[in-house]
């Protein structure tokens, strides 16, 4: 297991922005994980890589945290597995003031094959849709992350 966590506020720049961390803060002990093992990591970069290296089973991804944004309205943040977004994991939160806060997670179960080698990162959605007229989107604003941990667990 694995795990990164913002402490200091993140000022996204537009809403299709990815989510950057300063390095990982927790490695589970007893788990071949970073940089050699099933996971590579970067310190400063959105992306975590599962690496295909045999690992055959499902990994365990859940986001939790604070968001707001200078602008009131929808704010949304989604998993991005090889830079598309995984629908089911799209959590969107309507600010009725700017710097108004709240907290929003997700959590994703994904299967790999065992050679298969994927990129996830954590970002803004840039729209959603509209829930009493799902065929007109609403444009996003671009969030502040207050706080927030990020954390992939290989399960089997």
């Amino acid at each position: 297991m694995i795990e990164t966590i913002i402490n200091t506020p993140k000022v996204l720049t537009d809403n299709d922005a990815a989510i950057t961390y300063d390095g990982i803060s927790t490695i589970g002990r007893c788990t071949p994980c970073c940089n050699g093992g099933w996971l590579s990591y970067q310190n400063g970069s959105p992306l975590f890589k599962i690496l295909g290296k045999g690992y055959t089973g499902r990994y365990r991804i859940n986001w939790s945290g604070t968001i707001s944004s200078a602008t009131a309205g929808v704010v949304a943040i989604g998993l991005y597995e090889d830079g598309v977004l995984i629908p089911d994991t799209v959590r969107a939160v309507t600010l009725a003031a700017a710097d108004d806060f709240e907290t929003i997670s997700f959590n994703k179960l994904l299967k790999l094959c065992p050679y298969a080698t994927t990129s996830l990162s954590v970002q803004s959605v840039p729209s959603v849709a509209t829930p009493t007229d799902t065929t007109t989107p609403i444009e996003t604003e671009a969030p502040i992350i207050y706080s927030g941990t990020f954390n992939i667990t290989k399960v089997d």
